[in-house]
């Protein structure tokens, strides 16, 4: 009992802990006993996090000045890192390329570079499906990357960085691909928030190709798959991991099933919103190395993920508005 209380109260330092995959590891880890730190701009919007602000400590630094971020790691000495911090991901309003290659690749750069000169447990860093560029087939970690937008760019980029680090220094550092994560606290301007709220307030929706695909997987099931790999870390550094469910959904096949779950009578107005970026035919995971070496696959189906978003955001439909 000793060990386990000892081990839950390691520091653990989240960059993007306001965002929305990030504010939901906030929650996790504060609810395992951890002792949770979050890097943060003065600028940051703390509404997903309001509730357990005073739980967390919190620690202003801009990771793109590397004096700053070398002076806080030193400090701190954090023995797990969960680095979400990014820009770019929402296309539709994220275009600052500076901020965009900044953020990703320079702010990566300099957290790993602080986190070299000290001893951590874990450093995770968060990549994106987003690296891979259009394929014709399930997407693995060994694929050629192909990123048709900046935000790809710059997240494999990153990617790169922190596996070159890690087995030039034999850094405890492993890499994650999500690829569409949708969940609580989900920005209101993303597909799956857009379409559930439409949905219960009945609201006529417009959208942009019916056949666009994704690989949509539920907020619980990645925090199940860092967990994980926070366990492993000895025998997996060094290594990239989809998460994923193996299995992508058309969006006219996500908005039904919602409508479905939401009892709603919505109506759906396709072609009313212009893609803002090339769509693949296919997009979608090969999970098989996460099965294998994290012993993780996903526990929620997308029906049964978006149920459980689905209440939420029945309960949390005030903070959308």
């Amino acid at each position: 009992m000793v060990l386990k209380q000892k081990r839950r109260r390691k520091k653990v330092l989240i960059t993007g802990g306001t965002g929305f995959i990030g504010s939901n590891f906030v929650y996790k880890f504060l609810e395992l006993g951890y002792d949770v730190h979050l890097l943060v701009r003065l600028e940051s919007n703390f509404w997903r996090i309001a509730p357990i602000k005073k739980k967390v400590k919190l620690h202003y630094a801009d990771l793109c000045n590397a004096e700053e971020v070398n002076k806080l790691i030193k400090k701190l000495k954090p023995q797990i890192i969960l680095h979400f911090a990014a820009y770019g991901a929402y296309q539709r309003k994220q275009q600052d390329i500076a901020l965009t290659i900044n953020t990703n690749l320079l702010g990566t750069i300099n957290l790993v570079n602080a986190l070299s000169e000290i001893k951590f447990d874990c450093f995770i860093y968060t990549g994106s499906s987003s690296e891979y560029g259009i394929k014709n087939k399930l997407m693995k970690e060994i694929d050629i990357l192909e990123p048709v937008n900046l935000y790809g760019i710059t997240k494999a980029a990153g990617t790169m960085y922190c596996q070159y680090m890690s087995r030039k220094f034999n850094l405890p550092i492993v890499i994650m691909r999500p690829f569409a994560v949708y969940g609580y606290f989900e920005d209101q301007d993303r597909l799956i928030p857009t379409i559930i709220k439409n949905n219960l307030t009945n609201t006529k929706l417009n959208l942009s190709n019916p056949n666009f695909v994704r690989d949509f997987i539920f907020i619980e099931d990645i925090i199940d798959a860092y967990l994980k790999a926070i366990k492993k870390i000895k025998k997996i550094k060094g290594e990239i991991f989809n998460l994923g469910t193996g299995k992508q959904f058309k969006i006219d096949e996500v908005a039904n099933l919602v409508k479905k779950i939401a009892h709603s009578y919505t109506e759906f107005c396709y072609g009313k919103v212009a893609p803002v970026q090339l769509e693949p035919k296919i997009w979608v995971a090969d999970i098989s190395k996460a099965k294998k070496l994290l012993n993780w696959r996903p526990k929620y189906n997308l029906e049964e993920g978006l149920r459980k978003d689905i209440d939420w955001f029945r309960k949390n439909l005030l903070l959308y508005k």
